[in-house]
């Protein structure tokens, strides 16, 4: 029966999120919040396994937040839906693998703990009693107490009609009768009032309608209430949709809404239509009252729900649906076979494998035994070789004095020019071809048989093997005057560096200078004088990098970085605020000027002291005096430059973190975003930080590294590889899509009007370093695919399907490469950055990807055009100069120059070796 009274109601949007974009997802409602997990963003493709939470009630700003996944989580699935008894949500198998097959775990029933944010498998007491099989797309709901009852989906093939009771206390399942009819996958189902209520499907062939069977749990028995499924005296026939209880004004309904409506009625035209109306039914007379809703969401389809219980007794309907403007088919309309009316976003989305973490997590533990252990070796060793502090008690710039210390360089001897460990170190380790290391004896081996002879790469110092020359006998360097100082720090402070690096701060510094100027040199005094003094000329070696800060007075850089370095030789115990200045500015020199190993050798010791200075806590409470909290923000500077810091040395060495994001607080620092924002920088408050990187692209780094590590692993399955490569690639292009459009860093880039003509200098370089991160790390994850298929390795040829894997993140890779090295064909986009020494990697690996690919496809035309790009960047190099540049920056082009040279001399061989040789086949 129907009815021609209509209900009003209304919708409002609680948040919209990017993040939150997909479909066939689980959304269950415990509060005021709404969880919600699985899912998917192209066809066969599930979303990661981390559960976003919406808060329901401030719906004002975001009000979502993506929560970290436990240890033990329910692999990435789609077609899982969810339901909710007390504070817990529950959920059963769905589609997922590389295969997206049914998942099947033998009846277990995945418990999410929403107070601990924590996952238990609910195990069946008994292995040997029946459990229903693994499927996807059936359907799920609870009395709220103790039972959860599932019905029907798709198995791996055909669509099921079975119903199953689990009792969460006994773990047990057990099987009911059977609803009517044929199976069906996409039905809905809803306990009230000790029934189950079922309608909608799609069995095979058509979507059901016209039918609400009724289960009645106690009688253990099914009946039919029919109805006319027109859309005017009931709701029309569909799948995919929802069924949800509902209680308005003390009276109980049914609502369902959306969904997919039958295509053959209208034959090819109407196929896969979507509904957009709401329905509800009348448990009291039986009748279904259609929902007036005004302006809402656009019809959809393969979607969750849920009721939240309103304080006005109005129970409110929230729904999680699919992004606006999809492009793809889903998995639903996959399996019918059929067009799809909406068209999704294309992306690419991998989920978590657990045994990979756990992997990780024992990695990173081994790793930071290692590293302290290594310090210790260090000190030791320098402690024989180095006399106590103690012993001198002359400060260091007191004059007319000698120091007769043997200074041990931070980095260890170059190996030998070639060797498998030097080219790990300095080129990454990303590179491979049919998951052979490209740099191991092996992949030397193979690109020895491609080009005619054998590459010595790894004789360049470009990559980090460049270390200042120990000095047997160096005289103790003197601080200048300190009129000349302040003039220095001054300028540094008042200079775009300061926002990029804020190193010091210009009220604390002032106490450093008064110490390290006017202290007596005593026993008493000699250790805060000498922290002051070292701190001092760890900054005169970082203001030396500034071009336009040229003063006779001053020595070169790195007679000022080895003093520096000298004290912390004898004191690296210490950990203060000044000793944590001193080694970051020497971090930072090291990193600007090409020293990449002394810089992570640094590093190290920065990553300890500003743990000890709590900098990895945001809480400052205990910070009473404003002098006192003035402080711990200047700290908390210094450790999101750890933090930068520590995810590029991981990525550029492939080593794992030191300060991993599990023991930070990642609270961001505010108004990051000004640096997008042109009014704002003109009226920029003193003082105000930017840092050399986009903070929540560093987060991503640290996945990244981490998954470079794992591939170490001889065991790593290629399907976990690629799956960690489609979570990489969705998380770099969410985080692109964040960026505002005019920084917005894009695959390809014209040159032609690169910026904004508002933009200013430090618009400028951050506009270039996002473009260049953003190709880096494309780069990096998209070469990191031929990890892959080393089962293939002594095989021609790879299955179909890697292939084409292999094609489409080449394509990725030699884009991103190409556009690198245009941007670098900008003289005046090249000197934005200040120090070339930071950036001169960029190019370098752009560079090294283009070579793998004529290694690999000497013949194609794209070959040819590739070498052609390489040839033009080494002469542009070789011709880079401008007094803006130091002579760090014009030797670091040189090196790179030659380097790329080298490349071309190789790829040129390797061509000419490739046609010789299919001349001589033909």
């Amino acid at each position: 029966m129907a009815s021609l009274r209509k209900l009003n109601a209304r919708w409002g949007l609680v948040t919209q999120n990017e993040r939150l974009g997909r479909s066939s997802q689980a959304v269950s409602v415990i509060g005021d919040r709404a969880f919600i997990f699985g899912g998917e963003l192209i066809a066969r493709q599930p979303v990661d396994n981390r559960v976003d939470v919406v808060n329901l009630v401030n719906t004002k700003d975001d009000s979502s937040e993506t929560l970290a996944t436990p240890s033990k989580a329910p692999s990435p699935r789609v077609g899982s839906p969810s339901t909710a008894i007390g504070a817990d949500m529950y959920l059963f198998s769905g589609r997922g693998g590389l295969e997206m097959k049914p998942i099947e775990e033998k009846g277990t029933i995945w418990c999410y703990k929403a107070t601990e944010n924590e996952w238990v498998a609910i195990t069946p007491t008994d292995n040997n009693a029946p459990f229903p099989s693994g499927r996807s797309y059936h359907c799920i709901t609870s009395n709220g107490v103790d039972k959860i009852y599932l019905h029907s989906g798709c198995p791996e093939q055909g669509r099921l009609g079975d119903l199953w009771v689990f009792d969460i206390f006994k773990r047990s399942w057990t099987e009911l009768p059977g609803a009517p009819d044929l199976g069906r996958g996409g039905s809905s189902i809803a306990f009230l009032n000790g029934r189950l209520y079922r309608m909608n499907g799609f069995d095979g062939k058509a979507e059901q309608g016209g039918a609400l069977d009724i289960y009645d749990i106690e009688a253990a028995s099914w009946s039919t209430m029919s109805y006319i499924p027109d859309g005017i005296q009931g709701p029309e026939a569909r799948s995919v949709s929802t069924l949800v209880p509902l209680s308005i004004q003390g009276k109980s309904y049914l609502l369902t809404m959306f969904g997919e409506r039958d295509p053959s009625s209208l034959g090819h035209a109407g196929a896969g239509k979507m509904l957009s109306d709401v329905w509800v039914f009348d448990i009291e007379t039986n009748l279904w009252l259609k929902v007036e809703t005004g302006n809402g969401p656009v019809a959809r389809g393969w979607f969750d729900a849920d009721v939240v219980k309103a304080e006005d007794a109005k129970d409110a309907v929230v729904i999680q649906c699919i992004r606006a403007n999809p492009n793809l088919p889903c998995e639903w309309c996959s399996d019918h076979n059929l067009e799809c009316a909406l068209r999704r976003e294309a992306q690419r989305k991998k989920p978590d494998d657990i045994s990979s973490i756990l992997n990780h997590v024992q990695a990173l533990t081994r790793r930071v035994t290692e590293l302290e252990t290594t310090v210790d070796q260090l000190r030791a060793y320098l402690n024989v070789t180095t006399p106590a502090f103690h012993s001198q008690n002359t400060p260091l710039s007191l004059p007319g004095t000698v120091n007769t210390t043997q200074l041990t360089p931070l980095s260890p001897q170059p190996h030998h020019v070639g060797s498998a460990a030097q080219h790990r170190a300095f080129l990454g380790q990303h590179w491979y071809f049919k998951g052979v290391p490209l740099f191991s004896e092996k992949g030397i081996d193979w690109m020895s048989s491609k080009i005619g002879q054998r590459p010595a790469l790894g004789k360049f110092r470009l990559f980090g093997s460049y270390s200042s020359p120990p000095s047997p006998f160096q005289p103790r360097v003197e601080l200048p005057e300190r009129d000349v100082v302040h003039e220095v720090l001054d300028a540094w402070l008042s200079s775009d560096w300061q926002c990029l690096y804020p190193v010091l701060d210009s009220s604390l510094v002032v106490g450093t200078i008064e110490a390290a100027y006017t202290l007596p040199p005593n026993q008493e005094t000699i250790h805060r004088q000498r922290t002051a003094e070292a701190c001092l000329l760890a900054a005169l070696a970082i203001c030396s990098l500034m071009s336009e800060n040229e003063m006779p007075e001053l020595l070169e850089g790195d007679a000022y970085a080895n003093a520096a370095h000298t004290y912390l030789i004898q004191a690296s115990d210490a950990s203060n605020l000044e000793t944590l200045e001193t080694v970051l500015m020497l971090e930072i020199y090291k990193t600007l000027s090409g020293q990449w190993e002394d810089a992570s050798t640094l590093h190290s010791l920065a990553c300890r002291i500003v743990y000890e200075l709590k900098g990895h806590c945001f809480n400052a409470s205990f910070a009473d005096q404003p002098s006192e909290r003035h402080q711990r923000k200047h700290i908390r500077d210094l450790f999101w430059l750890c933090y930068i810091f520590d995810k590029d040395l991981s990525v550029r060495f492939g080593r794992p973190p030191l300060l991993p994001s599990n023991y930070c607080d990642l609270t961001l620092p505010e108004g990051l975003d000004k640096i997008y924002d042109s009014r704002s920088l003109e009226e920029e408050e003193e003082g105000f930080v930017h840092f050399p990187q986009d903070l929540q692209l560093t987060r991503i780094k640290e996945s990244l590294c981490l998954f470079l590590c794992s591939l170490d692993n001889p065991n790593l399955a290629d399907s976990t590889i690629l799956f960690h490569l489609r979570q990489l690639d969705i998380d770099l292009e969410s985080w692109r899509l964040r960026i505002p459009a005019d920084f917005r860093p894009k695959l390809s880039v014209l040159t032609d009007q690169p910026f904004q003509p508002k933009m200013s200098r430090l618009q400028r370089r951050r506009y270039i370093h996002l473009q260049l991160e953003y190709n880096y790390m494309t780069v990096i994850i998209h070469t990191a695919v031929r990890r892959c298929g080393a089962a293939y390795s002594m095989t021609e040829s790879l299955p179909d399907d890697l292939h084409s894997v292999y094609h489409s993140s080449s394509d990725l890779s030699l884009e991103a490469s190409r556009t690198t090295l245009q941007i670098f064909k900008d003289q005046d986009m090249l000197l934005q950055q200040d120090a070339f020494g930071h950036v001169a990697f960029y190019p370098a690996i752009a560079a090294l990807a283009l070579f793998l690919n004529i290694l690999i496809h000497p013949l194609d035309k794209e070959a040819r055009m590739d070498l052609d790009i390489l040839s033009s960047s080494m002469i542009i190099f070789q011709n880079s100069s401008s007094a803006k540049m130091t002579e760090l920056d014009i030797d670091s082009v040189q090196e790179l120059s030659h380097f790329i040279s080298e490349l071309v001399r190789l790829g040129e061989s390797t061509i000419q070796k490739a046609k010789t040789e299919k001349q001589a086949r033909e």
